[in-house]
Parts: structure tokens; sequence; C-alpha cells
């Protein structure tokens, strides 16, 4: 028997989560972080690989799938930021702040 799509999202809902927890307490270390963000890396491409193969022919979807997981990401940051979780001064924050500045630029045509 095969597990649906939702419950297999819940499920890794819950594992990220539970990462989540592990990570704030410091029970990972920086060697299983580094194996996990290429594991999830690795699953990322293959799912999307698999939803961009059944819509293939329509353009429309992949638009929207993009656009939403940018507007998610974005609205993701900013609730970190505000929370203190980012340090908005970081090197890494400036790579973002260009990359949000050429986006807005871009999408006001």
């Amino acid at each position: 028997m095969s597990t649906s799509p939702n419950t297999s999202a819940r499920a890794l809902r819950t594992l990220c989560d539970q990462i989540d927890a592990a990570i704030a307490r410091g029970g990972l270390p920086a060697s299983e972080v580094n194996d996990l963000k290429r594991a999830i890396d690795e699953t990322r491409m293959r799912v999307w690989a698999s939803m961009e193969a059944g819509r293939s022919g329509d353009p429309a979807w992949v638009q929207e799938f993009w656009s939403q997981r940018v507007a998610e990401t974005c609205v993701a940051m900013v609730q970190r930021v505000e929370r203190g979780e980012i340090d908005p001064r970081s090197p890494r924050a400036e790579e973002v702040r260009a990359a949000a500045a050429r986006l807005v630029s871009s999408l006001s045509g």
C-alpha cells in the first residue's frame, strides 16, 4: 500500500520540526547538519523533478509553483528576522537584500 502525498507531507513537516528542535538545543553536530542539508537538497530536487515531469506541458503551473515558493520563503525570512533569529547585518543578509531588490525591480516591469 502506498502512502498518500498528504500523509507524506505531514510526516516531513513533523520531521522538520524535530530537526529544528534538535538543532536549537545543540543536539546535532555540524557534520550531521551538513549531511542533513545535502539529503534535504537531494529530496527537494527529486520531488521538483517528479512534479515538473507531471506538469511539463503547463507553464502556468510552473510559474505559480515558483511564485508561491518564493513568497513563502520571503515571509518566513521576514518572520525570522523580526524574531531575531537572523542577523540583518550579516554578510549573507546583504546578498539577500541585493537579490530581493533585483526581484522587486524585475517584477515591477
